[in-house]
């Protein structure tokens, strides 16, 4: 294992970073001299030998850019445009792998209320009950590195350690001879980094789901203005119609982690996608600039791949006796489409190499009935679900933050938006067990309610926010002082989202947890 960044310069050849110089051109040329002439004034070494500390890490786009950002605190003068190639140089240089990356998607994706499941408690203790496990889980460093990070946290915070959960142990210590190693152990810098060649330049057919909107499907096309910079337009429709149409640009680092700015009829957009090297397909987030909860999943493979993929297909489960049109979206799709029993085809309605359209009708001998789709030689088992009624309904997410904003100040509304999804007792026949089968998204009626006494007796239904009783989507409400409040307090509130769904003649219910709170202020890349 590196020590030291003198050890760590053996793994950055002067002949490497040459060789790669040629690939990443410009970009890649000013920011190696921007760290050349500005960082080692307080950094020894340079790029072709290794520097003290930086040369010790790896991270993601993100880290890296909080990092140069952090630096600007010790003095360093540097434009967004020099902090960008810095960014870029590092990343290319010293960037995640990705399957370092691939467990702590989440974070950088920046999915709405993931709840990470801890699995060590001094971690937990110690580290992550001040930020995410995944921050720093998606960062590499020499042991001595993470030794200098806790050495950092006592000198920027110098109250650590009588703050809750360290003042009943010897913080410093644990710290130092227990976190230190595990870390090491785990995140240590022992494996060399290498960047991905690909070319993303050609046209992309996407399909995602968005919350609170539903599925649908795009096609991207990326046009390549420079080295790891490309042009894009985004074309797509949602399944039931409505379209939508967006321009930006992309940057790639690390040769698979794609980072893009759209305009989204009017509205700014980022998309993180990973892109995985052996499938040379697309994963990951499309949100709003402003509100990371207006959030889609998203998928999506280049159409000059020459193999058959299916994407997605819409809708997942089809009642037992009725027709439905149902959607396959991919690509290659050429191949004879076949349907086990349960499912009959009717009559092809759309056939593209990116998109199947078929009417169908499902069997009604079946209380339930998983059926395989088949298109070519992809083979999807029970993709379909033939039901006749619903078994139970969950609400997602189980627990929500919403923000309040605007009125008090420039932060605005973080909604909340949730989805009732139904689902039918598996093979075991008990709810709540891993074989549950999910029919997908259902159009529930949604309200809130207090969710205990306190907040029956602050009126927090009243004064926190309102809920959609169609979408699901909560919106909060103005933040500063309420004089009509108890106290004059904020509009904060502790609320039951129920959902409704009337399954024929029974009625179906499931409720989430949701906290309306204060804006967040300190809102990093990665929290």
């Amino acid at each position: 294992m590196k020590t030291t960044y003198l050890s760590s310069m053996l793994k950055f050849s002067v002949g490497f970073l040459i060789s790669s110089a040629s690939l990443y051109g410009t970009d890649f040329n000013a920011g190696k001299n921007i760290i050349d002439t500005k960082c080692i004034a307080c950094h020894v070494g340079n790029t072709d030998i290794g520097l003290s500390r930086i040369s010790d890490q790896r991270k993601t786009p993100e880290g890296w850019y909080m990092t140069v950002h952090r630096m600007k605190n010790h003095g360093l003068s540097l434009s967004e445009e020099e902090i960008k190639s810095v960014v870029k140089y590092l990343s290319d240089t010293q960037g995640l792998n990705p399957n370092e990356s691939e467990p702590y998607r989440y974070i950088l994706e920046q999915t709405p209320n993931y709840q990470e499941t801890h699995k060590n408690s001094l971690l937990t203790e110690v580290c992550a009950r001040c930020h995410s496990e995944a921050r720093f889980s998606v960062q590499r460093r020499t042991s001595s590195e993470w030794s200098h990070l806790v050495d950092f946290h006592v000198g920027q915070f110098p109250t650590l350690e009588f703050q809750a959960l360290s003042r009943d142990r010897d913080w410093f210590s644990i710290a130092k001879d227990e976190i230190v190693p595990l870390l090491s152990k785990s995140f240590g810098n022992d494996t060399n980094f290498e960047k991905i060649d690909a070319n993303y330049e050609g046209t992309w057919s996407l399909y995602g789901h968005k919350l609170g909107d539903g599925d649908f499907s795009a096609t991207m096309s990326a046009k390549k203005v420079s080295n790891d910079v490309y042009k894009l337009t985004l074309k797509g429709n949602y399944l039931d119609g409505r379209e939508f149409n967006a321009t930006g640009e992309a940057v790639v680092y690390s040769g698979y982690e794609w980072r893009a700015k759209l305009d989204l009829d009017g509205i700014a957009f980022n998309q993180v996608f990973k892109m995985n090297p052996k499938s040379q397909e697309l994963k990951g987030s499309m949100f709003e600039t402003l509100h990371s909860e207006e959030y889609s999943y998203i998928k999506g493979v280049k159409s000059s791949n020459t193999k058959s993929v299916v994407l997605g297909v819409y809708p997942k489960s089809i009642k037992a006796g009725e027709s439905e049109v149902i959607t396959i979206s991919g690509n290659n799709l050429d191949g004879k489409v076949k349907l086990s029993s349960g499912l009959k085809i009717n009559k092809i309605l759309e056939k593209t190499a990116s998109k199947i359209v078929l009417d169908v009708t499902a069997s009604s001998k079946y209380d339930s009935k998983q059926v395989d789709l088949s298109v070519g030689s992809i083979k999807l088992d029970k993709e379909l679900t033939v039901y006749k009624k619903i078994d139970a309904l969950k609400v997602f997410p189980s627990y929500a933050i919403a923000r309040v904003g605007d009125g008090g100040g420039v932060m605005p509304k973080q909604h909340a938006i949730f989805e009732a999804i139904g689902y039918l007792v598996g093979n075991d026949g008990k709810l709540g067990t891993n074989d549950d089968i999910s029919l997908g998204k259902v159009d529930a009626k949604w309200s809130v309610a207090p969710f205990d006494k306190r907040a029956k007796e602050d009126q927090d239904i009243k004064f926190a926010g309102t809920m959609d009783s169609f979408s699901g989507r909560f919106t909060p409400s103005f933040a500063g002082p309420n004089p009509l409040r108890r106290f004059g307090t904020n509009n904060a509130g502790n609320l039951k989202v129920i959902a409704t769904y009337k399954d024929e003649n029974e009625t179906l219910k499931a409720d989430s947890h949701l906290m309306v709170t204060v804006q967040k202020w300190v809102n990093s890349p990665i929290n």
